[in-house]
């Protein structure tokens, strides 16, 4: 396991971006009560789906689309009957032989992909999971096979933006269904000693279905659409994990469950929780507990970045969840090693740890990382025989913290602004106008570059946080603000922020070196209606926080009063 969660707290449009962003290689599974569907990603990029309706395929979506003639595609599949061994997969075939172009297979992957997700948009319910160690493999769904020398890097940006207008469109019409969007359904596989069907018809071969049985022993456990579903409630989800408990004890906490789960609903949704676990267990008594505050489940603490700013991104606060796990001779020391990573990544992170009550040194460990609860984990080696019931105490326990967890905590921006305010109001050249403004971003990100505006150019004057954080240097940069980019909205008197455009990444990056977080922002100070410098910054080698955008707006435009007093007062003085 390696992220998951539910559609209903984390919507499939986030879950694409999320994966995208950050690169991930891996299967998406996607379950609800219709069945599973899948999406394939290779870094970031979508390169394959499978739609939940079984019967729906490339090579159909292709000839509904206009770009494959019916004739043409069981000339192909005669064709790959024919080549045991040497068998390809359909799209692989048409393309080498020439029956379709690159460009087609692209629109028909493009449009089945875009059909899968408009699919999944519709659930009002369903389950996330991406598997990282698996890419699926399967005759019938792996257009591009690794041996092969095309690789498909499809625009997985465009694709959902299109998916999303064909919902909405559709949404709009009454008309979500796949018959609307893609033409009438291949229509059902005949019967064993029936009459083939004719060539006007749809046959098996058509739907890459030619030998069901054979068909079935070789797709994926991932791409079997016509296997009995796992009921889709917390029962059904645990039942295989808690198979040794006796069933009335399963039952206990079952019950528990579904009734944290209900009393959960009614909680608002300021918190964001992630929960970082390797446990199926934990994961779905946790997810119960926090209700729609759950984000997501992932087992790497230290790719937590994307997800807290995605959780921030939906005006929630985040809320780390870390399973020490079970195995605590083993994990324990990783564990401490992790919690002091998180917490350099994230200094201001509210963190809430499961350990064993009796595991003192990562109790310990843990409160020197300022840990903000530790709650006690359920041990199945230690306690089996109240296994169960240390389960529901844990559960207790972690609704009760989260009650304490407002998703508002204390801050000392109140005392941090107003100091923030004067300073600016003290300076006498607007050199060190424009530094303090600069303190003051550095406040809230982690390092930024005073931009001054040379007649039409940029040329950086003083830095903080480049060489170390608070370390004050200079950069050597000059540079022409290119059309249409941040540097012109910013100069135009606009603040920005959001994730770096190309030019930012071209120039800054190259001076000062790419962050890890793509949030950055451009502040403008102007002098007298015009704008006379701007603040870059970002988060450096940490993760983004709140950047309290209204009061650096606001200090930013006392600043600009300042620097226009100060030119004020040296042209009375000459006069």
């Amino acid at each position: 396991m390696s992220f998951e969660g539910d559609l209903e707290h984390l919507p499939l449009v986030d879950v694409i971006q999320l994966l995208h962003q950050t690169g991930k290689t891996g299967t998406l599974t996607l379950k609800s009560g219709k069945g599973e569907s899948q999406l394939v990603f290779r870094d970031g990029f979508i390169v394959s789906a499978n739609h939940v309706n079984n019967s729906i395929r490339i090579g159909q979506v292709m000839i509904d689309m206009g770009l494959l003639t019916r004739e043409a595609l069981e000339q192909a599949l005669k064709a790959q009957q024919k080549a045991g061994s040497e068998r390809k997969p359909i799209i692989q075939m048409l393309i080498e032989e020439g029956i379709v172009e690159t460009q087609a297979a692209y629109q028909g992957l493009e449009a089945l992909i875009e059909m899968t997700i408009v699919d999944v948009l519709t659930w009002t319910r369903g389950t996330f999971c991406l598997d990282v160690n698996k890419i699926v493999v399967s005759d019938d769904y792996r257009y591009f096979p690794e041996k092969a020398n095309t690789q498909i890097h499809m625009n997985t940006q465009s694709i959902l933006m299109d998916a999303l207008r064909i919902y909405d469109e559709r949404k709009r019409d009454g008309t979500l269904t796949p018959e609307s969007i893609f033409g009438a359904p291949p229509a059902p596989e005949p019967q064993s000693g029936s009459e083939p069907p004719s060539r006007s018809g749809i046959s098996a071969a058509d739907l890459g279905l030619e030998e069901l049985e054979e068909l079935e022993s070789r797709i994926p456990r991932y791409f079997s659409a016509i296997k009995e579903e796992t009921p889709d409630t917390i029962a059904g989800k645990l039942q295989h994990e808690l198979s040794e408990i006796p069933a009335h004890e399963r039952q206990e906490l079952f019950d528990y469950l579904e009734g944290a789960s209900a009393r959960a609903a009614e909680a608002e949704a300021t918190l964001g929780a992630i929960l970082v676990t390797s446990s199926r267990l934990m994961r779905e008594c946790v997810s119960a507990v926090c209700g729609p505050r759950f984000v997501c489940a992932t087992d790497d603490p230290l790719q937590l970045a994307p997800f807290i700013e995605q959780t921030r991104s939906r005006d929630r606060s985040p809320l780390l969840l870390l399973d020490a796990g079970e195995d605590r001779a083993g994990n324990g020391r990783d564990v401490a090693a992790q919690l002091q990573q998180v917490r350099e990544r994230h200094p201001a992170l509210p963190i809430v740890l499961f350990a064993a009550p009796d595991d003192f040194e990562l109790a310990a460990s843990a409160q020197e990382c300022g840990v903000t609860a530790v709650l006690p984990r359920a041990c199945r080696d230690d306690r089996g025989e109240s296994f169960i019931a240390d389960l529901i105490a844990g559960c207790r326990a972690l609704a009760a913290c989260l009650k304490r967890q407002t998703g508002a905590p204390a801050s000392q921006l109140p005392a941090q602004f107003r100091a923030q305010f004067f300073a600016l109001a003290e300076q006498r050249e607007a050199a060190e106008v424009t530094f303090a403004l600069l303190q003051a971003v550095c406040g809230v990100f982690r390092r930024g570059v005073t931009l001054v505006v040379v007649r039409s150019e940029l040329i950086a004057e003083r830095a903080i946080g480049i060489g170390a954080d608070g370390a004050i240097t200079s950069v050597k940069l000059r540079l022409s603000a290119p059309e249409e980019s941040l540097y012109r909205k910013a100069l135009g008197g606009e603040l920005c922020y959001g994730d770096a455009d190309q030019s930012l990444r071209d120039t800054i990056y190259g001076a000062v070196g790419a962050p890890i977080s793509g949030k950055a922002l451009l502040l403008p100070v102007k002098s007298f209606g015009r704008v006379i410098a701007l603040i870059y910054a970002d988060f450096g080698a940490g993760a983004g926080t709140d950047p309290q955008l209204p009061l650096l707006e606001i200090l930013a435009q006392h600043a600009g009063l300042v620097i226009d007093n100060i030119l004020y007062r040296k042209r009375c003085a000459q006069k």
